[in-house]
């Protein structure tokens, strides 16, 4: 576990990779508006370390053991009902589509997480909701969304 800052939005770190792991939580302490209650390396437990430490954010790895959908499901489905956001590399249509369905409100691909990350955090713990993927019309249509896919328009 590691608590730093108190206030901001309580967020819990899920990911396999310690030095992915340690390098959003730098980003969310630079940021200001977190305090990063725990860290985990699985899903196993997941659930409970999140209702200890009542977060209000979890940042999931898709792809960690005992990760992706169905760790979302089970954080989703009990108190204190995190807004759950997956990182990712893997960013097929059909990965993105399942965490959505479990109840992920946003899902950002690993690569493209730069300068941006802290913020669309706070978006979707503000509601938003947030598919940071090239192919983020074809995530919607695969989810039963009627998006216009106007990737190819210049204007």
């Amino acid at each position: 576990m590691s608590g730093s800052r108190t206030g901001g939005i309580r967020v819990v770190v899920a990911d396999d990779d310690v030095t992915m792991r340690r390098a959003m939580v730098d980003v969310l302490n630079a940021h200001g508006g977190f305090s990063i209650v725990a860290e985990a390396a699985s899903g196993v437990g997941l659930a409970e370390l999140v209702a200890e430490t009542d977060a209000q954010l979890v940042v999931l790895d898709v792809r960690m053991p005992s990760g992706g959908a169905d760790a979302a499901r089970t954080l989703r489905a009990r108190p204190p009902y995190p807004v759950v956001v997956a990182v990712s590399a893997s960013t097929d249509i059909p990965t993105i589509a399942a965490m959505v369905r479990a109840g992920a409100t946003g899902f950002l691909a690993k690569g493209h997480l730069g300068t941006t990350f802290a913020d669309d955090l706070v978006r979707c713990t503000r509601g938003q909701v947030m598919i940071a993927v090239p192919q983020g019309a074809q995530v919607m249509r695969a989810i039963g969304g009627t998006v216009e896919d106007r990737s190819a328009d210049p204007g």
